[in-house]
């Protein structure tokens, strides 16, 4: 019997501690697993914030006058450079026949003879893909990420440079995200040390080896190669020592084994229960995120006419539809009211940007314009007084307007533009054809004088105003949305106003539709003919 009872022992011992490692082992891989995604989530994020500033420069840069511009980027981006600040140093570049020039500058100066030709090799790749890129940089004393973003369509490009630090070590690295974890990070799939960005550990300790877990992180048109290795135990500390625990005592082991084994299936349940509760947690982000998409589009909604006004002789339709991405509303806007007793005055906006500030910017541009049209202002004469009232470099936007003024009875139309694009006159007979308008400078630009257009709407013609959402598309040139919204408006208009901009918005949009969307329509009655 006691021989029996030992070798029970004996074979419980050995199954208990085999399955006491192997749980240990697995539970380990998956907590690591879990942290190492929390902390390349805290990456992700930091990286993301190099490109923030740099677009923002770039659309500063296409909006403002040659001769303001130097000043204007210096001033805005002075606050990304400096010791403790983002980069060490930016610069802003156009592109013509003669090649790349740089036109200011920030911060220190490159080394040219180390980074002059990679920065122009990043700002021609950026030029040709549309998106940030990284490259590193070794001079023998330090080590640089070089990043570069052009704007092709404008013919400008931002580069800046930072040196990373000698310990490679960040202060993204005192996240939480981090904890009990060794790591190091690399541009790119290779492991090299020449690739090696930020680690925690001796270089002689390089690759990391053992339990370790990799990912790959976006970065511009390259990647991050994300490494972490345990730096202590990440499971409990009975799931350590569980596998000694049950290698004495074999007089009580059985009922020992059995006591234990128990309290390690209630551990990895816990562990369990902790990953669906992260995962519920992830669900009610994304849940929250909808939410507040959604309350941002209502405002954004609010913030414009609720109702159209009734025009005699006239089809009135109007659309505003929000960009696919992201929470923060725009700032596109239409009006249209009643002038007089024959006359109607009609507004279509769009402010640069997105969020809070932009829309602020838009009700402010919104009500001002309509204000003077209503007082009987021209179309230019309202713009003009409006662009002596926004200036970019104060308010940090820029308006495109188009305005109009109408009369009833004639169909005759009065139409000015601050840097926005050309209304689409349909003939009855459906050929479609842009208004010759010569656009002046967009509000916040400087103050200029705006020349008006006079056209006049047959009976059955439709007039369409509408923001540069319905036609720009990030691969193409803005030639082609243009002509893909004539093609598309072209034909008979005789259906309901409403289901001609739907026709036009399903076939004229980009698939990704990432920016926002305001269209309104006039047609004039075709019975008064």
């Amino acid at each position: 019997m006691s021989v029996t009872i030992i070798l029970i022992g004996l074979v419980a011992t050995a199954l208990g501690v085999t399955l006491a490692v192997r749980t240990d082992r697995s539970n380990e891989r998956r907590l690591l697993e879990v942290q190492t995604n929390q902390a390349a989530t805290v990456l992700g994020i930091a990286t993301n914030s190099f490109q923030e500033p740099m677009a923002s420069a770039l659309d500063v840069a296409a909006s403002v006058l040659p001769e303001r511009r130097r000043k204007v980027f210096a001033e805005r981006f002075t606050r990304n450079v400096g010791p403790d600040k983002l980069f060490q140093s930016g610069a802003l570049w156009t592109r013509d026949a003669a090649g790349l020039r740089r036109i200011a500058a920030v911060g220190g100066r490159s080394r040219a003879s180390v980074t002059g030709a990679v920065t122009r090799g990043l700002l021609r790749r950026a030029y040709a893909s549309g998106t940030m890129a990284v490259e590193w940089v070794h001079d023998g004393r330090q080590t640089r990420i070089v990043f570069a973003l052009a704007d092709a369509e404008a013919g400008f490009a931002v580069s800046t440079e930072r040196v990373l630090p000698a310990t490679r070590r960040a202060p993204v690295d005192t996240d939480s995200g981090f904890a009990g974890l060794d790591y190091s990070v690399y541009l790119g799939e290779s492991t090299s040390e020449e690739d090696l960005a930020l680690t925690d550990v001796d270089p002689s300790e390089l690759p990391l080896e053992g339990l370790t877990k990799s990912v790959s992180i976006p970065f511009g048109d390259n990647a991050l190669t994300f490494t972490t290795r345990p730096r202590e135990h990440l499971g409990s500390s009975l799931s350590q020592q569980l596998p000694w625990l049950l290698g004495f005592g074999i007089p009580i082991l059985t009922a020992l084994a059995l006591v234990l084994a128990r309290q390690l299936l209630r551990a990895r349940r816990r562990a369990e229960s902790d990953t669906r509760t992260i995962t519920g947690l992830y669900e009610r982000v994304d849940t929250l995120y909808g939410e507040q998409r959604e309350l941002s589009v209502r405002l954004q909604n609010a913030l414009l006419p609720a109702t159209i006004p009734s025009l005699p002789g006239y089809e009135v339709a109007a659309k505003y539809v929000a960009g696919a991405q992201g929470i923060d509303i725009g700032g596109d806007w239409y009006s249209v009211v009643g002038v007089g007793e024959d006359g109607f005055a009609f507004v279509v906006g769009d402010v640069s940007g997105h969020g809070i500030d932009a829309v602020a910017e838009m009700a402010r541009a919104r009500f001002t314009v309509r204000a003077y049209l209503v007082d009987g202002d021209s179309p230019q004469d309202a713009l003009e007084k409006c662009s002596r009232q926004f200036d970019i470099a104060l308010d940090g936007h820029m308006v495109t307007v188009v305005a109009g003024v109408g009369n009833r009875r004639t169909g005759e139309l009065v139409l000015a533009s601050a840097g926005h694009p050309s209304p689409l006159l349909v003939s009855p007979d459906g050929a479609a054809q842009f208004v010759p308008i010569r656009a002046g400078r967009p509000l916040g630009a400087g103050a200029d004088v705006y020349e008006p257009t006079a056209v006049t709407m047959p009976p059955g013609a439709t007039v369409l105003c509408y923001t540069d959402g319905l036609i720009e598309r990030r691969t193409e040139d803005i030639d082609a949305g243009f002509a893909r919204l004539a093609q598309v408006a072209s034909g008979p208009t005789s259906g309901p106003l409403e289901q001609f901009l739907d026709h036009v918005l399903e076939n004229t949009r980009a698939p990704e539709h990432n920016d926002d969307i305001a269209m309104l329509a006039l047609r004039r009655d075709a019975r008064l003919s």
